[in-house]
């Protein structure tokens, strides 16, 4: 991975999982393409470490209850939802794993993790991170422009004296010191005390009233002012805005430029911006969206039909866990599902999102951010291809098959359930090697595979053992006739000649040896050696 300038790529690990998650990968930190940085157990010291490398990336070891439990505590903390966690382990249980967890992974690993698998998380996780603190400063810099937009603000007491005053009231009176405790009738004249006295009595609950009034300043003159007056939420204090009428145009096109680049910003964006209604009704998007989508539209407001963005959903259930996080905590981050466009193309999206609610007319929404994470989801899924299938035939290896007999073997004890294990092998295949050469034997065995695979189910398990041995789990089986079925459609495919090249074809013969559970082992390991024991016993008759 690439280092810019003098910035390190920062790899951030709690002290008591530094070796269970640096060991496989410490040849990786020799090379020095990532710095380290190990932190205590406690949330002041990782943030102390995030905020002197801000590229920075959290590897856990989540095998240790105590490392679950400090993520849990971040998750509650503002602070640290920018910082991607990579959760790792070597004894994963998916079911386990998600359990009372509060916590949203960027991405879970094995242990020990294979080099190109680690290095492809970490990128995508260092390019998560940066757009996280890019859209987190545009966001800060416009809300910033807003809140110093010239309004006075003032809280009042029940007497009508002042609780608080901002700096523009100040500065719209011409005063220095505090105004705490003055009396709001010290700057305003007769008439619009009157005006005042008159809407407080007809403010009621959640209610505000408006009017025109003055105030008068320090050197006594008087400026005109809109007054917006509302009763604080569950006290009788009142919450007076008052707006300079005299510098209105100079405020209001201030803010027409802090909308404008606030606008500019979003529409372009290179991630895709949305706003939704409850019910998944599209209400606005920027042009990313639309283009992730394939939507031809240049102005939401102007769409006489409603988009839904539960339709664009292949699992209608992924969008409704979505709202049900949003609305239940508040937000929902690196939320990954399967998406459609409007032409029918399948994609992978990564949504951000969080519930709002609109200040002019109290009305929820749901805003979001959308990235198009198809390409990523298919390096990881081809990762993991890689790591369990055989790279020649395409099926299980040799430890994907035993992980995937074993699980089988649980769940037949558990619900009382028989299954058959074939143990196969090709019979002469030396001698394809050995008179046309391994390249040959790799066609044969490529075909047969092909073949009888075609003869099982989807759900059976097929996979290499070594190099001409194979192991098929047929799950859910009724008798031995079964098997015997399957065994005969096996062989017959398996006796059809293989043509090697435009000259010759090849015939290898099949032993198969089977076992059933429960009948012939009460293991894993002592089914696999009963298959194995029929197999040679098969082969030397």
């Amino acid at each position: 991975m690439a280092v810019t300038g003098n910035t390190m790529n920062c790899l951030l690990v709690l002290e008591h999982d530094a070796e269970a998650v640096l060991g496989s990968i410490r040849h990786l930190l020799d090379e020095k393409k990532y710095s380290v940085r190990q932190c205590g157990a406690s949330i002041e010291q990782l943030l102390a470490a995030y905020r002197g490398e801000p590229r920075s990336v959290f590897v856990a070891n989540v095998d240790c209850d105590s490392t679950v439990h400090f993520l849990n505590q971040m998750a509650q903390s503002e602070a640290c939802s920018h910082l991607p966690i990579i959760c790792c382990s070597a004894t994963f249980k998916k079911a386990e794993f998600y359990r009372e967890q509060l916590f949203q992974p960027f991405a879970y690993l094995p242990l020990p993790c294979p080099d190109v698998m680690l290095e492809c998380t970490l990128e995508s996780a260092y390019s998560y991170s940066a757009m996280q603190v890019r859209h987190s400063c545009a966001v800060e810099k416009y809300t910033l422009i807003a809140q110093n937009i010239s309004e006075s603000v003032v809280f009042l007491d029940t007497s009508w004296r002042i609780d608080f005053a901002n700096e523009h009231l100040k500065q719209l009176l011409g005063c220095s010191a505090s105004l705490q405790g003055e009396h709001i009738q010290t700057f305003l004249d007769t008439e619009t005390v009157a005006r005042l006295e008159s809407v407080c009595s007809k403010l009621g609950k959640n209610s505000k009233q408006s009017f025109q009034g003055y105030v008068i300043t320090s050197e006594d003159e008087m400026v005109p002012v809109w007054f917006a007056v509302s009763e604080v939420a569950g006290c009788e204090n009142l919450l007076c805005v008052m707006t300079n009428l005299e510098e209105n145009l100079q405020a209001e096109a201030a803010l027409r430029e802090a909308e404008a680049k606030y606008r500019a910003l979003y529409q372009n964006a290179a991630e895709g911006m949305f706003r939704i209604e409850e019910t998944g009704r599209i209400i606005e998007a920027n042009a990313a969206f639309n283009k992730i989508f394939g939507f031809e539209i240049s102005d939401w407001a102007t769409v006489p039909t409603s988009y839904n963005l539960s339709e664009r959903f292949v699992t209608s259930t992924d969008f409704i866990k979505l709202m049900e996080q949003v609305q239940s905590v508040g937000r929902q981050s690196k939320f990954n599902a399967q998406l459609m466009r409007s032409d029918g193309t399948p994609i992978w999206g990564e949504i951000s999102a969080q519930w709002s609610v609109d200040p002019k007319n109290q009305i929820p929404y749901v805003e979001g951010i959308l990235s198009d994470v198809t390409e990523r989801r298919r390096v990881e899924l081809d990762l993991q291809h890689r790591a369990t299938r055989d790279c020649l035939t395409g099926v299980f290896s040799r430890l994907s098959f035993t992980e995937k007999l074993h699980s089988i073997f649980a769940s037949a004890c558990y619900e009382n359930t028989r299954f058959a294990v074939l143990y196969l092998d090709l019979n002469d295949f030396k001698n394809v090697n050995d008179t046309y050469g391994h390249h040959s034997g790799d066609i044969v065995i490529k075909e047969l595979v092909g073949r009888i695979a075609t003869q099982i189910r989807e759900r059976d398990v097929f996979g290499r053992i070594g190099g001409d041995e194979f192991c098929i789990v047929l799950e859910d089986i009724r008798s031995t006739k079964d098997v015997d079925a399957v065994v005969d459609k096996i062989r017959s495919v398996a006796d059809a000649p293989v043509r090697i090249n435009e000259e010759h074809s090849v015939s290898v013969g099949l032993s198969v040896g089977a076992a059933i559970f429960p009948e012939d082992g009460d293991s894993p390991e002592a089914l696999l050696q009963r298959a194995d024991k029929a197999m040679y016993q098969e082969k030397r008759s």
